[in-house]
């Protein structure tokens, strides 16, 4: 082999090694810091937490790992306990950029309705049940806002349109949702049918059991 060539392949080698170990390096400590951010978040310090998580986002990775996700995940939770909700929009915009999820559209949502933008969080949540329609959470965040506004109708469509999907996530809850929902129109009979099919889907699910009993009384 040239020595010139052999002296570039060897170069190119040490080059690659050393950029593998570097992100390696900085995958784990990514991991650590992260660590540090979950324990100071369940103490309440929220702002170190957001610190820590800061800190971690910023390491170098080449990829959006999952860990990469969790993190930004984390970060914009710190944030939303400290009510900095438009710096948490900025992270869940950016989450949705690199890969969008139901739960980035959810938070996004709930972000604006803590800055007191409900008619501006249903479009997160419509923009969300565009973009995923299998995945649950943008439809329950939805349906929580009508149910606040007292929009008890409009929530039922919702949560309809929700349950004639093959849902991966929040079924459980959308299901339940839809007998509170009936339950708030004072619809007591329609709201026992679909408690007693809510049982009947999740039998070890106390609070269901003790709904259905409920009804059955009124």
């Amino acid at each position: 082999m040239d020595k010139k060539l052999k002296a570039v392949l060897i170069a190119v080698l040490v080059i690659v090694v050393g950029g593998a170990g570097f992100l390696g390096y900085e995958y784990v400590t990514q991991k650590l810091t992260a660590n540090d951010g979950i324990e100071l978040l369940s103490k309440g310090e929220y702002q170190k937490a957001y610190e820590a998580f800061e800190k971690a986002g910023s390491k170098k990775t080449l990829l959006w790992t999952n860990q990469k996700n969790d993190v930004m995940f984390y970060q914009a939770e710190a944030l939303c306990r400290l009510k900095r909700y438009k710096d948490a929009i900025r992270i869940y915009d950016r989450i949705i950029e690199k890969k969008p999820q139901g739960r980035a559209y959810e938070w996004k949502a709930l972000c604006y309705v803590g800055l007191g933008h409900e008619e501006q969080a249903l479009e997160v949540c419509s923009e969300g049940i565009r973009s995923l329609p299998s995945e649950g959470e943008s439809y329950y965040a939805k349906y929580s806002i009508l149910a606040k506004q007292k929009k008890y109708d409009e929530g039922l469509s919702v949560v309809s349109e929700a349950l004639k999907q093959n849902l991966t996530t929040k079924k459980k809850e959308l299901m339940f949702a839809r007998i509170s929902l009936y339950e708030a129109k004072f619809d007591f009979k329609t709201a026992y049918h679909y408690a007693k099919e809510y049982v009947k889907a999740y039998p070890d699910d106390e609070k269901g059991k003790k709904e259905a009993t409920f009804l059955e009384t009124r």
